[in-house]
């Protein structure tokens, strides 16, 4: 069995032949894959493709840390939405409406890739500083936690170049549960959030088979079963053995066989009762 807990279907380049990634995936001995909406237009494409698929499809959606970057349009206005320019107090304001609007309306299973990212500074505007922007992704990341813990949801984390950062601001949240989906870090860091928070996860994508990805091998050996769970992030980080090609769900077979022959056991069991504890759901 084998399970994507983090894939994006309506990314433009694989919706516009989503049924076609599907029906690969349920070739490969199938059974859940967990779509991320990223944006407005997104979202549509989204439930459109859990319509279609409620066996197969869950759905998450998410506030990335680089909205205070990407979404900057000039100074102090932002695109929440497409005809929608804003400052940065509404867009955290119009945010928390429309998040906690969809998870009453929608079968959202967490809040998705929310957290701190320090990676993309190289792309801030003329009149943004480090510190505004680190000071708005705080922001936001707490704004979905506390969305979370009001609704029960589990949290799926985005960090990178940042993890203590994270883990500084996730000290307030322990009892939600939390997965660091695409991990990046090393095993030190592991072994620290392993030590720091119950409820943990960590996910292992396609680069995990890269030449110079030692740091990622280590870190999965260092977690614990019951915290690793595999996802291809398509149509991002192809494995080595298709990685000119673009990504799709099917290929998560190859993070399952990699990881496997890295560690010595088949974990398809493991992983699949680790997803159903993060995510809440039962699979048959």
């Amino acid at each position: 069995m084998y399970l994507d807990s983090h894939t994006h279907l309506n990314e433009t380049s694989l919706y516009k032949n989503y049924e076609k990634y599907i029906d690969n995936f349920l070739k490969i001995w199938w059974k859940k894959l967990v779509n991320i909406w990223v944006d407005f237009e997104r979202t549509e494409r989204a439930l459109k493709i859990q319509e279609k698929y409620k066996n197969i499809c869950l759905t998450s959606w998410w506030f990335h840390p680089t909205e205070s970057i990407f979404k900057y349009k000039w100074k102090n206005k932002y695109e929440f939405s497409k005809n929608k320019i804003v400052n940065w107090n509404e867009y955290l304001k119009l945010s928390k409406i429309y998040l906690e609007n969809l998870i009453k309306d929608t079968k959202i299973v967490a809040i998705w890739e929310c957290g701190i990212d320090f990676h993309y500074f190289d792309f801030l505007k003329d009149w943004q500083t480090k510190e505004e922007v680190i000071k708005q992704q705080e922001e936001l990341f707490i704004l979905q936690l506390d969305l979370a813990k009001k609704y029960n949801l589990p949290v799926v984390i985005h960090s990178r170049d940042a993890f203590y950062e994270t883990c500084e601001i996730l000290e307030n949240y322990k009892n939600l549960k939390l997965y660091f989906h695409c991990w990046g870090y090393g095993p030190k860091e592991i072994e620290y959030a392993q030590n720091k928070f119950e409820n943990i996860w960590f996910g292992f994508d396609g680069n995990i088979t890269y030449k110079k990805a030692d740091n990622l091998r280590e870190s999965v050996k260092k977690a614990k079963l019951n915290t690793i769970l595999l996802e291809t992030d398509a149509p991002y980080l192809s494995p080595q053995i298709v990685r000119k090609e673009k990504n799709q769900p099917a290929n998560v077979k190859y993070v399952y066989d990699y990881v496997e022959n890295l560690i010595g056991k088949d974990i398809k069991e493991k992983v699949k009762l680790n997803f159903e504890k993060f995510y809440n759901v039962k699979i048959v």
